[in-house]
């Protein structure tokens, strides 16, 4: 059996002792150098705050997306193994922990079926009986994001209305390391999530940003949701490092 790991080559020692015995170890930088295998881990530490578009890349590959995939991280918080779920990882892996119990969690993970295709998953009964319940804006992967956007438009073309696009965008200096940009990143995505409407849209896009659209939504209203925005996310981020911008743009027909 072959794990397909997506994490620095200094720790090809560690994943051979935790899971050798059991699995070739093939350590990349990306997903475009996974091999085909059995399982998948990604390494949250490594791939920091582009770890959305790591299994973004591996869900919408032909090759990879049935695959189960894992991500190992040290954050230990239900909030961000909640994030991690909702990207498109089958399991969360939670470090440290000793190799036996590691061994085992990448067994359990090798033992889930294959990943069904979406497109097989959907009838005329089930989405008849599908019942959104969730509060808050629509938060969807960046890829689903424009294909939604898309659709969007169009209809608002065809009906004459008009929405308000909203770029929240974060920068910093040098100085700060992979895992606080990764940590203020997630500050910006639960503000933006917090300040939205249920009807909204948005999309975490790369390491900095934050996509959202603003369903019947004026100039003056999209400046008052991105005032609530950065003033909630100042509110939790104390790193002056830190620099939070926003950029607004009217989209579809008037």
């Amino acid at each position: 059996m072959v794990a397909g790991i997506i994490d620095s080559v200094n720790n090809t020692r560690f994943w051979e002792e935790s899971i050798g015995e059991a699995f070739e170890c093939v350590l990349t930088a990306d997903a475009a150098g996974l091999p085909d295998c059995d399982i998948i881990l990604v390494s949250e530490e490594y791939c920091s705050g582009s770890v959305g578009s790591v299994i973004s890349s591996i869900r919408s590959s032909e090759r990879l997306r049935r695959i189960p995939a894992a991500a190992v991280t040290a954050d230990t918080s239900g909030e961000n193994q909640e994030i991690l779920l909702a990207m498109g990882f089958d399991d969360i892996i939670r470090l440290p922990l000793c190799g036996q119990l590691l061994l085992r969690r990448v067994r359990a993970l090798n033992a889930l079926p294959p990943r069904e295709d979406s497109d097989s998953e959907v009838s005329f009964e089930k989405l008849l009986a599908m019942r959104d319940r969730d509060t808050g804006a629509f938060c969807v992967r960046s890829k689903d994001f424009a294909n939604i956007f898309r659709f969007v438009m169009r209809i608002l073309e065809r009906t004459g209305r008009s929405a308000q696009m909203l770029v929240m965008s974060l920068s910093c200096d040098k100085s700060r390391s992979p895992a606080s940009r990764h940590k203020v990143m997630h500050t910006l995505s639960e503000a933006v999530r917090l300040c939205l409407r249920r009807g909204d849209m948005a999309s975490v896009c790369g390491d900095d940003s934050v996509m959202v659209l603003l369903i019947g939504a004026d100039d003056d209203g999209g400046h008052l949701v991105a005032s609530r925005i950065v003033s909630s996310f100042y509110s939790e981020c104390d790193d002056g490092a830190f620099e939070l911008s926003y950029d607004i743009k009217e989209v579809g027909s008037k």
